[in-house]
This record gives C-alpha cells, structure tokens and sequence, in this order.
C-alpha cells in the first residue's frame, strides 16, 4: 500500500459490520497494518484496517484531447 500514497485508489473494504464498500481515496499515509486516506464518499479523513481491503486499484483520470 505505500506505493499509493499521495494517489487516489478505489477499495473494495469490508468495515466492522461485514457491509462491503467501494471507496474511492487519497492515500495520506500508510503504518501499522492502517491506512489513513480521504474518503471521497464521505469527505472526510477516515482510517482503514488494511486486514479489510479485499482490493485496491489506483484510479487513472484520463484528460481530454
């Protein structure tokens, strides 16, 4: 996951209530098993287990000719 940060992913996440989410995110920071990321979905600052990411696709924005 450290080679996300800084980069905007989408997590398929499983929280504590076993809802499976998708989740697009700014990586902010990456320590002990967590990733601190901005959520998009909510806007706000939000931490995950990294033990609930089922998977993890950096997102490519393509710009316009």
């Amino acid at each position: 996951m450290e080679k996300y940060v800084g980069k905007v992913v989408q997590l398929i996440y499983i929280d504590r209530r076993k809802n499976v989410t998708i989740r697009d995110v700014r990586v902010l920071a990456v320590k002990d098993g967590c990733v601190k990321a901005y959520c998009f979905s909510v806007g706000a600052l939000r931490v995950f287990d990294m033990g609930s990411i089922v998977d993890v696709e950096e997102v490519v924005r393509r710009g316009t000719a």
